[in-house]
């Protein structure tokens, strides 16, 4: 189920849409086109400063290339990568202890040491523990997306799925990578 924001011109918690324009971040009613919030990119990047990016792949290429994309866009203040997603959740859980806020991991699906829906589990169950918030996960992998992996997507929620795709073409792949995050971004740091 999508989150939901409370609109005084409908009275009910509704879907809202995330908007990017004149500097600002506008969160407005899917139904009547109510302003919910609006918030500075000036407050929005010293917020970013503040926070984490977790991502692990086994292939340090690729984690080369998704750290070059959170660097150069300011997606976060801190990038940590790690070749398997046992070191990802140390970090994850280090990070929770010490109160500093991590906005999203990206995982690798096939990883040696753990894999990536281990990987997710184990950071479902450490945030069920800890009482704390979901961080999205980005699944990145050359697999393709199966009904089962679709199913365990809805259950790890927020949590999408992107194919690395075959295509040799690395600034495709940065392309496709900066435009997901972005959306992850905008739609879950209005929480």
């Amino acid at each position: 189920m999508k989150d939901t924001k409370y609109c005084i011109c409908c009275d009910e918690q509704v879907q809202f849409s995330v908007i990017e324009k004149h500097e600002k971040i506008e969160v407005k009613c899917a139904y009547c086109g109510f302003l919910l919030d609006v918030q500075k990119l000036s407050e929005l990047k010293k917020n970013v400063e503040e926070g984490y990016t977790l991502v692990a792949d086994d292939s340090k290429y690729t984690r080369r290339i998704i750290e070059d994309i959170l660097k150069d866009n300011k997606f976060s203040g801190y990038v940590e990568s790690f070749e398997n997603g046992a070191s990802l959740v140390s970090a994850y859980s280090k990070l929770l202890f010490e109160k500093k806020p991590v906005y999203v991991t990206i995982i690798d699906l096939n990883m040696p040491v753990m894999d990536g829906l281990t990987t997710a589990m184990t950071i479902r169950t450490i945030e069920a523990q800890k009482n704390v918030s979901r961080v999205p996960i980005v699944f990145f992998s050359g697999v393709k997306a199966d009904e089962e992996l679709k199913r365990k997507l809805e259950e790890l929620s927020p949590a999408v799925y992107m194919n690395k795709s075959t295509d040799p073409d690395p600034d495709k792949l940065a392309k496709r990578v900066e435009e997901l995050l972005r959306y992850i971004l905008a739609e879950y740091r209005h929480q």
